[in-house]
C-alpha cells in the first residue's frame, strides 16, 4: 500500500490485470480504500459561522414577537417574558441590565470580538452584499474605499441584468432589516396591520414613513458602506477590544511550516479588515471570524505539495509560559471573577424580581371637586400587566352600602392594559373623617387593598 495526498492505493501487476475481466478490474478499484483527511476550518467552521449568523437573525426577529423583550412606546413599559415591567419594578430592571452587560464584558475577556464576526447583523449583511458583488459585479468591485479608489466592474458583468440582480439582492435584506427596529417598539398585532395593509394599518400610518426611512438607511448601509461601518466608524467593536487580554480567542500561526507562506497571501485576501493573521496581537482590531483559517486550510487541502492543516488557527489562554498556564476554565474564572460576581448578583435581582412581581395594579384617585368645593367621586386604576386574560372584582369595605356606588364590580382583560371604575359617594353622608378600603381580586390569586379616608366637612362650617 501507498499512501498519496491524503489516499491510499494498493498496487496490482499487470498479469492480474489480463486474468482479471473489465468487471472484476471494475469491483477491485472499488474496494480499494480511500481515506480523505479532514479539514476542520473548512468543512465546519465557515458552514458553523453562517449558520450562526442566520440563527442570530432569526433570534432577533423571535425576541419581540414572543415577548421575550419589547418596548411598549403606548404603555410606557417594557415587556419582559410576556410581561409588562415598569419603573417601578426596578429589581426586574436593574437585575436584567446588570446580568446582560456583565455578561457580555465576559464573553469580551473570553472570546475577544467574536460577536462581530459570528453574530453582527452588520457584518452578515456586509459578508452578502459581498458574495452579491463578486458573483455579479466581479471581485473589484467595491462599493466605498478609503482610499478613494473608484469602483471596478468587470467587463463580463456590465450588463442590466446584473445590476439589476443586485439591486433586489440588496434591497431584500435591507427590507427585512428595517422591519425588525419596528418589531421592538410595537405589538406584533400593529406590525400584522402594517404588513398586510389592513383598515386599522390607517391608524398606524406613520410607520410607513418610519419603515422606509429604515429601509433607506440599511439600503445605503448593505450596498455601499458594509465593512468599512466595522472598520472605521463602529464603537461597539471598540469597547469589545478594550476587555480583551493575551489570553483571549485569537488566531494563532504556526511559525514553524512559514515555508509554506511562501509568495501566499490567500488567508490576506479571505480577511474583510485586510488584517495579516500571521501577525496579529491583542488590540489588532481582529473579530476571530476565522474566514482565514478556512482559507488556509482549503489551500492545503487542494494542494499536492503542501502537507498537514492550515497554518491558521484559533488558540486561548497562554501559549509556551508554563508558569501562567493552568486549567483553562479556573484561568477565566480568575480573569473575569469581578464581571461573574456582577453576573450572579444581577441574576439574583432579577430572580428576586420576578418572584415578587405583581401581574395586576390598583390605585384610587381623587376627582375634581364638585358643587360647593365637596369631592364626591373617586377613580379606582386597575392594571393588568400580563397578556392573557383574567377578571378582577372590586368591593368596598367600611361604608354602608348606601352611602356609595360602585360603577362596575367587575372587570374583564383580554390582554395587558388598564381600566377606570368610577365610585361616586352620597352627598348625604355624615360630617367627619370616613375612612374606607377599595379591595380588588383577580382570578389569578392577585389581590390588593387601597385604603382611603374621605372628609366630609360640616354644612354649618362650610356655609359660614
Amino acid at each position: 500500500m501507498e499512501r498519496f495526498n491524503g489516499a491510499e492505493y494498493s498496487h496490482m501487476g499487470s498479469s492480474d490485470l489480463k486474468k482479471r475481466p473489465y468487471g472484476a478490474a471494475d469491483d477491485a478499484l472499488k474496494q480499494i480504500p480511500v481515506h480523505s483527511e479532514h479539514i476542520p476550518g473548512a468543512a465546519i467552521l465557515h458552514p458553523a459561522r453562517r449558520a450562526l449568523q442566520y440563527l442570530t437573525l432569526l433570534i432577533l426577529i423571535l425576541i419581540p414577537l414572543t415577548g421575550l423583550f419589547r418596548i411598549d412606546m403606548a404603555a410606557g413599559t417594557f415587556i419582559l417574558l410576556g410581561r409588562q415591567v415598569w419603573f417601578s419594578d426596578i429589581t426586574i430592571i436593574f437585575g436584567f441590565w446588570l446580568f446582560v452587560a456583565s455578561l457580555l464584558v465576559m464573553s469580551y475577556s473570553l472570546v475577544g470580538s467574536a460577536f462581530c464576526g459570528w453574530m453582527c447583523p452588520q457584518n452578515t449583511a456586509s459578508e452578502f452584499a459581498d458574495m452579491l458583488t463578486r458573483k455579479l459585479l466581479g471581485r473589484s468591485a467595491d462599493m466605498m474605499d478609503i482610499s478613494g479608489r473608484k469602483m471596478q466592474v468587470a467587463r463580463r458583468n456590465q450588463s442590466l441584468l446584473n445590476y439589476l440582480l443586485f439591486g433586489i439582492g440588496v434591497l431584500l435584506p435591507a427590507m427585512i432589516y428595517g422591519l425588525i427596529p419596528l418589531l421592538y417598539f410595537n405589538s406584533p398585532s400593529v406590525i400584522w396591520s402594517f404588513m398586510t395593509f389592513s383598515d386599522s394599518a390607517r391608524e398606524t400610518g406613520s410607520l410607513y414613513w418610519i419603515y422606509f426611512i429604515f429601509t433607506a438607511l440599511f439600503l445605503i448601509d448593505i450596498a455601499a458602506v458594509r465593512h468599512f461601518w466595522c472598520k472605521n466608524i463602529c464603537f461597539y467593536r471598540v469597547w469589545q477590544e478594550s476587555f480583551k487580554k493575551p489570553e483571549s480567542l485569537r488566531i494563532h500561526y504556526d511559525a514553524q511550516r512559514s515555508d509554506h507562506c511562501a509568495g501566499c497571501h490567500y488567508c490576506v485576501d479571505a480577511c474583510f479588515f485586510d488584517l495579516d493573521p500571521r501577525s496579529t496581537g491583542v488590540i489588532d482590531n481582529c473579530v476571530n471570524c476565522g474566514a482565514c483559517v478556512t482559507a488556509c486550510d482549503e489551500l492545503h487541502s487542494k494542494s499536492k505539495k503542501l502537507e498537514g492543516p492550515g497554518l491558521l488557527s484559533f488558540v486561548s489562554g497562554m501559549q509556551g509560559d508554563s508558569s501562567r498556564r493552568g486549567h483553562p476554565v479556573l484561568g477565566f474564572l480568575a480573569r473575569t471573577r469581578k464581571s461573574l460576581l456582577a453576573t450572579l448578583a444581577g441574576l439574583l435581582l432579577f430572580g428576586i424580581g420576578i418572584g415578587s412581581y405583581q401581574s395586576e395594579h390598583l390605585s384610587v384617585y381623587k376627582e375634581a371637586e364638585g358643587k360647593g368645593g365637596k369631592i364626591l367621586d373617586y377613580r379606582v386604576h386597575l392594571a393588568h400587566k400580563l397578556f392573557k386574560p383574567t377578571d378582577i372584582t372590586l368591593q368596598v369595605e367600611g361604608l354602608d352600602p348606601s352611602m356609595y356606588e360602585l360603577k362596575q364590580k367587575h372587570v374583564h382583560f383580554d390582554t395587558a392594559g388598564s381600566a377606570d371604575v368610577m365610585l361616586h359617594l352620597h352627598a348625604n353622608m355624615s360630617a367627619g373623617l370616613h375612612r374606607f378600603i377599595v379591595r380588588a381580586h383577580a382570578g389569578n390569586g392577585w389581590s390588593d387593598s387601597f385604603r382611603v379616608t374621605h372628609f366630609v366637612a360640616d354644612k354649618q362650617q362650610s356655609g359660614g
